[in-house]
């Protein structure tokens, strides 16, 4: 969604979407606020996915073929994704004073993220962006 939100709003506006959405979610979790350092890190991860938006669409790729859309779809979700995992799982280490058994207990879990994710930036994104685009120029016009 953040990602969309930069598609749809510009870089600067979707990762405004993207850090003050994880920050009241991280702030109103129901198990208590993660640590300010992770919640910084938890973030600028999600701010990131709002700019990759904005640079997906400034790019010029919600215009192309449905084939194009999918590949770079695919290629922005590994790329946002394993970001947000990494910067996460560094803060977390830091916090806790042990970096390597984080990095390396975090990497089941980024796989399966990324994965995930790859699915649905593909199988939601590949029409969404399309139109989020085709608004967002009606937007700036």
């Amino acid at each position: 969604m953040v990602f969309g939100a930069g598609v749809l709003l510009g870089a600067g506006d979707g990762a405004l979407v993207g850090g003050m959405t994880m920050l009241v979610y991280t702030l109103l979790n129901p198990y208590g606020p993660a640590h300010p350092l992770v919640m910084l890190s938890q973030v600028l991860g999600t701010a990131a996915a709002g700019v990759a938006g904005g640079l997906y669409a400034r790019a010029g790729l919600p215009g192309r073929g449905v084939r194009t859309r999918s590949v770079t779809l695919a290629l922005a979700a590994v790329a946002v994704t394993g970001v947000f995992d990494l910067v996460t799982n560094l803060a977390t280490g830091l916090v806790y004073g042990q970096m390597k058994t984080w990095l390396l207990a975090g990497i089941p879990f980024s796989l399966w993220h990324i994965g995930y994710n790859v699915l649905l930036f593909v199988a939601i994104g590949t029409p969404l962006v399309a139109v989020l685009a085709r608004y967002g120029a009606r937007l700036t016009a």
